[in-house]
């Protein structure tokens, strides 16, 4: 099965989970791994490795509870009229995506009352929004909270290995079974 992750963090050098996650698929998987910081976009070849994929895994942190810039940039460069919609587009309808999603905030904050004011489900519909126009398959969205490594935020280094490992094995896991 191919299998296409497409990494948007900008910067893995300033990342502890998302760092160990994608070290995680390189030493156990034969993913192919798209990290989209610090390259230029070949449109062709993005949008060839996306057809020939069998399942495609959007990895991201969440920042302010969206998706960074550069995987929105990405989007709006790949996803392009007749290629991902339109009359002559669609052409990953039926294809499947799993949402692979890294939180350093605590679970409660996405509530009504919570820091985020609402919950990460309303946040969710927002960024699944131009997969579903595309007709992709939405298989599954994995979403681990608390992978916070920076300890001037309250956060714990040794946790947060330890989160994303075990995130990137409920991923992987997760694949499998689409075999």
């Amino acid at each position: 099965m191919n299998v296409l992750l497409i990494d948007g963090h900008p910067d893995l050098n300033q990342s502890t989970a998302n760092a160990v996650i994608l070290k995680h698929y390189k030493k156990n998987t034969t993913w192919t791994i798209n990290h989209l910081g610090g390259r230029a976009l070949n449109l062709p070849e993005e949008q060839a490795a996306l057809l020939i994929a069998d399942v495609v895994i959007i990895q991201f942190p969440l920042y302010w509870s969206s998706f960074p810039a550069i995987l929105k940039n990405w989007i709006d460069d790949v996803f392009t009229f007749n290629f991902a919609f339109g009359p002559n587009g669609s052409l990953l309808k039926n294809k499947k995506l799993v949402f692979s999603i890294t939180a350093g905030a605590k679970e409660d904050s996405y509530a009504k009352n919570g820091f985020n004011l609402m919950p990460i489900e309303d946040y969710q519909r927002a960024f699944e929004h131009v997969f579903r126009a595309a007709e992709m398959d939405i298989v599954d969205t994995i979403l681990t909270f608390e992978m916070n490594a920076d300890t001037n935020e309250g956060g714990n280094q040794s946790s947060c290995v330890q989160l994303a490992n075990n995130h990137a094995k409920t991923v992987m896991s997760c694949i499998s079974l689409l075999k």
